[in-house]
């Protein structure tokens, strides 16, 4: 006769096997009952719809920086004036007692 030890590992293994292909085997489907009362016409939300509404975020706005005026003082414009002869240059050539300078002023606005 066989060991026992041999009869009682055998048996185990067998048995282990068994369990084995139990627990691997498909499971039946659960069955889903859905009772309800209703009346009309049913009404199906399009799918955006049907998880609520959707909000987006405003269109960045991008604004371009303003160019710099960098303002530039005209230089004073100046006449020059003769006490002797009497005269503003070009008018009067040469000034023997020397020339003045006056600023100038544009005639007045009629």
């Amino acid at each position: 006769m066989l060991n026992q030890r041999v009869v009682k590992g055998a048996i185990l293994a067998c048995g282990l096997a068994l369990a084995g292909v139990i627990a691997l085997q498909p499971k039946p489907a659960d069955a889903r009952v859905f009772v309800g009362f209703g009346f009309g016409v049913p009404f199906y939300a399009p799918y955006p719809y049907y998880w609520g509404p959707t909000y987006y975020a405003p269109p960045t706005v991008v604004y371009a920086p303003q160019p710099q005026v960098n303002y530039v003082a005209q230089p004073q414009q100046s006449w020059y004036y003769c006490a002797n002869p009497q005269g503003y240059y070009p008018n009067v050539q040469s000034c023997p007692a020397g020339w003045q300078q006056v600023p100038a002023t544009p005639p007045a606005a009629r």
